[in-house]
């Protein structure tokens, strides 16, 4: 009767330690932190009043420091503090990137425990790094399906000339993928995912291809559902930064925004010449499509031949000629360098009546290009004209 009456009272016990003990980790989960992150920008180190102005996403912010607190310096994308090295508070500089825990009592008055920093030196480097490789070793093209169950991505390419036969390509995204997506708004590559990815979008991406670059298992991806289309001025306005325009091709009004990322470049006679050329060989400067240029997007055109993805998009580019790399170098025009009447070549996201379009790029001088193209020949247009730095590679 003993053993019988104490092992109820050892049940009873243990179920009230066992209750104890869960309520005590559910206080302790809902106890507020003593410390936070601070995270953000270096703008200037005041090294005697041992105080770090960080620009962060919320605003500027001070954070204090004092002889305990630990500085270390570690990569841009490593996350093994077993690989920072040890760094002294005189050796910020403005642009190094900062993580600071601070107090949570008082996160501006006490001083830093802790400041992990990613030096601008080496952020540099690694974008440089990663902005060659979106330029020689990504394949881009257009999204011809996307069949989420089997996490296959299909996409079309053209080939080394706009007459050559276009390419499928099937790109493994079952691994860890870093998805990117173009935004209007920024002009800039955003953090997204595959569900954003639609048929006809361009693409470009990075990843392990085989011999013949048919498949490419992704490792990241960048996407955006951009047009490129013909446009001759009718009238501009410098205040509102907008080109109302016609599409040749349509012969529908057009509106173009034009904002502070959008790439103006004007091409000199040679270029735009040797670029018709490439085009059609046989022309001449005169007769053609009368600046017609056939109309909007290719069905298989290549993705936006940006600063970051110049190269490396499934072979194009003819003898060795990188039309990006030549277009990046030309003038760099304002909006109020244009001129009613002339045509341009726009790459851009467009409203769905498609009445209206954000520039991402626009390019003046274009005349010889749109005139190139035989009746019944290659689209000029097809292969993008996106042809200057639109956020980069990415994380830009």
């Amino acid at each position: 009767m003993k053993a019988s009456i104490f092992g109820a009272f050892a049940a009873l016990f243990s179920v009230f330690w066992v209750q104890a003990s869960l309520h005590a980790q559910d206080a302790a989960a809902k106890a507020p932190s003593a410390y936070v992150s601070v995270t953000g920008s270096v703008t200037k180190v005041d090294a005697a009043a041992k105080v770090i102005s960080v620009k962060t996403d919320k605003g500027d912010t001070a954070v204090k420091f004092d002889d305990k607190t630990q500085f270390l310096a570690l990569g841009p994308g490593e996350t093994d503090l077993t690989k920072a090295a040890p760094m002294k508070p005189e050796d910020l500089t403005a642009g190094d990137r900062i993580l600071a825990r601070v107090r949570a009592a008082d996160p501006t008055g006490l001083p830093a425990t802790r400041a992990i920093i990613n030096r601008q030196s080496d952020i540099a480097k690694r974008d440089a790094r990663t902005l060659e490789d979106w330029r020689t070793q990504s394949v881009a093209g257009l999204v011809g399906a996307v069949d989420a169950g089997a996490k296959t991505i299909t996409m079309k390419v053209r080939g080394a000339t706009p007459a050559a036969p276009v390419k499928e390509v099937t790109i493994d995204v079952s691994g860890k993928v870093t998805y990117e997506r173009f935004s209007a708004d920024t002009g800039k590559y955003e953090p997204s995912d595959m569900a954003a990815v639609r048929t006809g979008d361009q693409i470009r991406v990075l990843g392990d291809k085989n011999a013949d670059v048919t498949t490419v298992k992704a490792a990241a991806m960048q996407t955006g559902a951009f047009a490129t289309i013909p446009a001759q001025i009718k009238s501009l306005d410098a205040g509102t930064m907008e080109v109302s325009a016609t599409n040749p091709a349509t012969k529908k009004p057009v509106v173009i925004t034009v904002k502070n990322f959008t790439v103006m470049k004007r091409l000199d006679d040679n270029v735009a010449l040797m670029l018709a050329r490439r085009l059609n060989p046989t022309f001449q400067a005169a007769g053609g499509r009368g600046g017609q240029g056939g109309g909007g997007r290719g069905p298989e055109g290549g993705a936006p031949a940006t600063a970051g993805a110049g190269g490396g998009r499934g072979g194009r580019g003819g003898g060795g000629m990188d039309p990006a790399r030549i277009i990046e170098q030309q003038p760099t025009i304002q909006i109020g360098d244009l001129k009613p009447g002339e045509p341009l070549i726009i790459t851009g996201i467009t409203s769905a009546d498609g009445l209206k379009i954000t520039a991402i790029s626009l390019t003046a001088g274009v005349d010889p290009i749109l005139r190139a193209a035989p009746n019944g020949g290659p689209d000029p247009l097809g292969g993008g004209w996106n042809f200057g730095d639109v956020g980069g590679g990415p994380g830009q």
